[in-house]
């Protein structure tokens, strides 16, 4: 950073004059496409590569790419809207938008389309709908709407006024007000994107670079460089919003030791630009900071037997508790998460999901009185209400378990399983579903075993279980698996054992592993 500060100030302020500032050229003129020569913003890779610049300054944007690889047309609403009263059956493919106070739903969908699956904003603005050979996204509220390729560009992120799309090595803004897209020189085949809950900025990564991009003047600046503690570029980073949406969250990912273990980063920055911090968990895991930015949770594995999930000070990374026997994640959507009130965090255990609070108080979380359906998981707290949850991504219940809105699906999991998309917005006034669900590989818990779920005070021992039987009573610990396996002893009801995974067993001449019948 030296090296650049003694440079000229001439050359600095000409530098910051084209940040990410629009190409000239918009949507529909012909241009070459760009010449290997181009240089590139921070982040990208060419040969030969040129020096890395500071954070905040950019180079020349390469030329407007030819708008054949870039097909974006504004036409007329293709969405069908429909309204259906409290409690009617739905099993036809479409996006649908519960009202949580009187149950009557919004239903929209592409209706010349076969085969399209739908999702939405995190605002529920954005109607979205992907078919074989085309994707569309409508404004529910004014109704404009677009239609690209089914694959290209690639749609990063909507919300607002805005939709983000990436294609031809560029960062494209359109919306309403903006029905040809103004395309700004960043971008990158792995770029990801959010956008602010009131729809004016967007957070960007184009490489291991940051970006902050104010969308109603079409401008942006680099704010952030994800790089290991070595200072080496990170392997892999992932965007999202922390704290329901009040901060920008980057996990950088790299490998770090002999054995080549992963290991993670977490960089906070305000929506204003400004880094707030940063933590390093011990875990690559999932992991949900509080509401209140005080408090944080990651998933460990103290055994391959089982998992936990550490509650921690988010300051400090000190260990308040540990759940021994659950996890952060949910069988098919959806993963734990604090109340909005941050006064306890879901976990899913072998007895179901439950509610453990800051001081290590674990309770039953609330399940609807009917939870012998096809949906009876994926409890997920409402963003902004500590007293409402959506259970199966279909119903709302309160905090006793009560339904407080429902809808009406079949109850054949073939039909009338919702898709992967997220129940709630920004705001619990909606619940919000599609179908059809169109397959999964399954997220967690197909191959897992779960302890009984207990909560554990720091310092953390290694775990330790007892046979569970009566004091009279044995089991046999062989020296092979199944019941075929030579019995060495029978050990007695209460008897501790300290399980450790095989690979770490000391295998010395003449010393095998054991195994419990």
């Amino acid at each position: 950073m030296a090296r650049f500060a003694q440079r000229s100030l001439l050359a600095i302020v000409a530098l910051a004059l084209v940040a990410c500032t629009p190409a000239p050229t918009p949507v529909g003129a012909v241009r070459e496409p760009p010449q290997a020569a181009t240089a590139t913003v921070v982040g990208a890779v060419r040969e030969p590569s040129p020096p890395a610049s500071p954070v905040g300054a950019v180079r020349e944007p390469p030329p407007t790419p030819s708008p054949a690889r870039l097909a974006l047309a504004s036409i007329p609403n293709p969405f069908e809207r429909r309204q259906l009263a409290a409690g009617t059956p739905i099993a036809e493919p479409g996006l649908y938008f519960m009202d949580v106070a009187t149950g009557a739903i919004e239903a929209w969908s592409l209706p010349r389309a076969t085969g399209a699956w739908y999702t939405t904003s995190p605002d529920n603005r954005w109607l979205i709908g992907y078919c074989s050979d085309a994707a569309y996204a409508a404004d529910r509220q004014g109704g404009a709407a677009f239609r690209w390729g089914r694959n290209t560009p690639r749609l990063l992120a909507a919300q607002g006024e805005y939709l983000l799309f990436h294609g031809a090595g560029y960062l494209w803004i359109a919306g309403p007000g903006q029905p040809e897209a103004v395309p700004l020189s960043i971008g990158s085949a792995s770029s990801q994107a959010v956008i602010s809950p009131d729809g004016r900025t967007a957070a960007v990564t184009s490489g291991n670079t940051l970006y902050l991009v104010q969308l109603d003047g079409a401008t942006c600046r680099a704010i952030g460089e994800m790089k290991d503690p070595a200072g080496r570029a990170a392997q892999s980073t992932f965007l999202e919003t922390g704290r329901r949406g009040q901060v920008i969250v980057v996990h950088s990912h790299w490998q770090e030791g002999a054995a080549s273990q992963m290991a993670q980063r977490l960089d906070f920055f305000s929506w204003s630009g400004e880094r707030l911090g940063k933590l390093l968990p011990p875990s690559v895991g999932r992991s949900a900071i509080s509401p209140d930015g005080r408090l944080i949770a990651w998933e460990e594995h103290p055994s391959q037997l089982t998992q936990a999930v550490v509650v921690a000070d988010a300051a400090t990374l000190a260990p308040r508790f540990r759940v021994l026997g659950a996890t952060l994640c949910f069988h098919d959507f959806g993963s734990g998460d604090w109340l909005a009130d941050s006064s306890a965090l879901i976990l899913r255990t072998s007895a179901g999901y439950r509610l453990v609070s800051p001081d290590g108080s674990i309770v039953p979380a609330p399940a609807p009185e009917d939870a012998a359906g096809p949906y009876p998981d994926d409890l997920l707290p409402a963003p902004d209400r500590a007293d409402l949850f959506a259970a199966g991504r279909h119903v709302v219940v309160d905090a006793a378990g009560r339904p407080v809105a429902a809808a009406a699906l079949p109850a054949d999991p073939n039909v009338g399983l919702p898709a992967d998309l997220s129940p709630w917005g920004l705001s619990s006034t909606e619940l919000r579903f599609a179908l059809p669900h169109l397959g999964h590989g399954g997220k967690c818990g197909e191959s897992e075993y779960l302890l009984p779920a207990r909560v554990e005070q720091p310092p953390f021992g290694p775990l330790v279980l007892a046979v569970g039987l009566p004091a009279n009573d044995c089991v046999n610990l062989r020296a092979a698996p199944g019941t075929k396996g030579q019995v060495l002893t029978c050990l007695p009801g209460g008897t501790r054992l300290s399980p450790a995974p095989l690979a770490e067993l000391p295998q010395p001449e003449a010393q095998e592993p054991y195994y419990l019948t």
